[in-house]
């Protein structure tokens, strides 16, 4: 019976290790397959992640760094929620258990939150370094990624700070955390 155990143990880190090793190589090139099976979490977040300015038809003046788009990766403590918000007012939310909402941003209130959230970031971005690949964040932190007109930037943070109220990231996070509310709560008072 411990045989049992041992192989489904090692089965289920090789189907993790794929999903991850597969996510990391689309991040590593740059390049994000129009294809990816949006059922999955990790195809759903690449794909967040991958989303460009052109592919929401934006017109950025390359004078500047310009966010357009925010991915708040948040470790739960096992599960990792991500809330993926774009300048245009779209939101959507993923749990890495699978479960997700799309589609928040089609609501009036939750599409003024995205904006607002996504507004707000452009103040942080010189607290982000350049970045080539996306990786989940560390056990116990938050990771923001931003995506702008010059590449994609990311800034961790530990949820202990968050919590004591000592990170400079605490506004951002609030704007995030309240995106994720109103999408949960279905855009509703």
């Amino acid at each position: 019976m411990t045989i049992v155990y041992i192989i489904a143990i090692l089965v289920q880190a090789g189907i993790l290790f794929y999903f991850w090793k597969r996510s990391r190589d689309a991040s590593r090139e740059g390049k994000v397959s129009k294809e990816r099976d949006l059922s999955t979490y990790e195809g759903a977040r690449a794909t967040a992640i991958g989303i460009t300015a052109d592919d929401l038809q934006l017109q950025i003046p390359d004078t500047r760094t310009v966010v357009y788009g925010v991915i708040m990766d948040w470790d739960m403590g096992g599960n990792i929620l991500t809330l993926a918000a774009y300048i245009t007012g779209a939101a959507n939310v993923y749990l890495s258990t699978g479960a997700g909402i799309t589609g928040g941003g089609k609501d009036p209130e939750v599409g003024e939150l995205a904006v607002t959230f996504v507004t707000d970031a452009q103040s942080f971005i010189d607290r982000t370094i350049p970045v080539t690949s996306a990786d989940h964040p560390s056990k116990g932190c938050l990771r923001f990624y931003m995506l702008t007109n010059k590449g994609l930037y990311a800034a961790q943070e530990k949820l202990e700070h968050i919590e004591d109220t000592t990170s400079p990231w605490l506004a951002l996070f609030i704007r995030g955390n309240n995106v994720v509310n109103e999408i949960r709560n279905g855009g509703t008072d």
